[in-house]
């Protein structure tokens, strides 16, 4: 069984588990705060990792001004 980790720019680790869709949910609702602008994931990058390697990833903007430096 495939383990999951969602993981915040500023806030770290919000899942960690087994469960798929539990993951997917998280990382919506945090890349949906991210493009948002709300709370501590504002402009926050989140990143989903399956058994340790990128999934699925949010590149936000913090992070994307951060590259044009």
């Amino acid at each position: 069984m495939a383990w999951y980790e969602v993981v915040v720019g500023n806030i770290g680790t919000v899942y960690d588990g087994n469960n798929p869709v539990e993951a997917r949910k998280d990382y919506g609702e945090y890349v949906k705060q991210s493009k948002n602008g709300y709370g501590r994931a504002a402009g926050e990058s989140v990143t989903i990792f399956k058994d340790g390697d990128v999934h699925l990833e949010h590149i936000g903007d913090c992070d994307e001004e951060n590259d044009l430096a």
